[in-house]
């Protein structure tokens, strides 16, 4: 296996547009690194530039530090598996895994060789005789990636293999998936529109948005430091509750004004503002949505950050109920109570732990 280089890469095309613009990414032998994005940020651009299926206008990448930018695909030691990824129907779990060995004049003990070796760390040795359109779920999945990694690459290139799938099967695969990386130690390069799908299989994400790299780190850090809004709004389900906040000093630190409503910062922001100035200035503040807790939930703690507010709606998400707050002008999203009785029209008491609070440049939208 290998590790990967990218090095100021750029995409531009003949009418002026930009696909990815000066991107630098480093992903470490074994790893396995998500590019996550909405749709049209470059993900899968960059990804077919890795395997050789795009031009690179500018930049340099490097596979097992050797740089590729002039190699064809087949050269690169690279296996790809895209979106509408296929079986063979006519042909055996053993002729789809031979398929493209065969290809690519591999002798025919070697061949034989690599098959069953595959099938053995895939545990598709019992299935090898079996017409592959009689093969489901998780095991017609590993049948695809194995015959990637029949090809013994050193990279395994993924464009977001999963997106047809329907709920049930797509959380069957992610385990295997992630099961699967965790024994090979195949370093992978996937992507993906999904956040939640990015946390659960990276081990390094990389957050890209028109083309620009915005933020790179494991999913602890991207979740739990973002560098800008952006980030932090696309990494939180449901959606991030985000405000205008009036900054101001008081006894030498800072504190925040929300709707008539006075709370503290905690003594890390507070630093943080105080020294970059934004005292008498206005600021965005981000809170998830499981941060914000109702009475009586949150019980005496947090009595600095607390605002009266009124319950507008409910929903149910991933399990748990969030209700909708209305706070003066601002609207919240917070979790709710376990078997909440609080009802529409029904007046609450919002609290916040102040270390949960993210801070960012009204300006700027970067994290201060």
């Amino acid at each position: 296996m290998a590790g990967l280089v990218l090095n100021n890469v750029a995409k531009l095309y003949p009418n002026g547009g930009v696909g990815v613009k000066d991107l630098s990414l480093e992903i470490k032998d074994g790893e396995f690194a998500v590019l996550v994005g909405p749709a049209g940020s470059g993900k899968s651009t960059l990804l077919r530039m890795i395997g050789g299926l795009e031009d690179i206008s500018l930049g340099d990448i490097y596979i097992g530090g050797e740089r590729v930018n002039d190699l064809e695909p087949r050269e690169r030691k690279v296996a790809m598996i895209f979106r509408n990824y296929m079986l063979y129907p006519q042909m055996t779990v053993y002729e789809n895994l031979a398929f493209g060995l065969k290809l690519a004049g591999c002798g025919k003990n070697e061949l034989h060789e690599r098959v069953m070796e595959t099938a053995k760390l895939l545990e598709l040795e019992e299935l090898l005789e079996t017409p592959s359109e009689q093969v489901t779920g998780i095991d017609r999945y590993k049948v695809v990636v194995g015959r990637a990694l029949a090809r013994r690459p050193e990279v395994l290139l993924m464009d977001d293999p999963m997106i047809s799938l329907d709920g049930q099967l797509r959380c069957e695969m992610r385990e295997g998936l992630a099961e699967l990386h965790h024994r090979l130690g195949v370093t992978v390069v996937y992507v993906t529109e999904d956040a939640s799908e990015a946390m659960l299989l990276g081990t390094k994400l990389a957050v890209i948005r028109d083309g620009l790299l915005e933020q790179t780190g494991t999913p602890e850090e991207i979740c739990g430091r973002p560098q800008n809004r952006f980030v932090a709004e696309y990494f939180s389900r449901p959606a991030m509750n985000v405000t205008t906040a009036k900054v101001e000093e008081e006894d030498g630190r800072a504190i925040l004004w929300v709707e008539g409503c006075r709370g503290v910062f905690s003594e890390e922001n507070s630093r943080r503002l105080l020294k970059g100035e934004y005292a008498g200035k206005e600021i965005l503040i981000g809170i998830r949505p499981k941060d914000i807790h109702a009475e009586p939930v949150c019980g005496e703690k947090w009595s600095d950050n607390r605002v009266e507010a009124v319950a507008e709606t409910c929903e149910e998400y991933g399990g748990e109920t969030y209700m909708t707050f209305r706070a003066g002008d601002e609207t919240f999203r917070a979790l709710a109570p376990e078997e909440t009785k609080i009802q529409p029209g029904d007046p609450v008491v919002l609290a916040v732990d102040p270390e949960k609070v993210y801070i960012f440049d009204k300006d700027t939208q970067k994290a201060i």
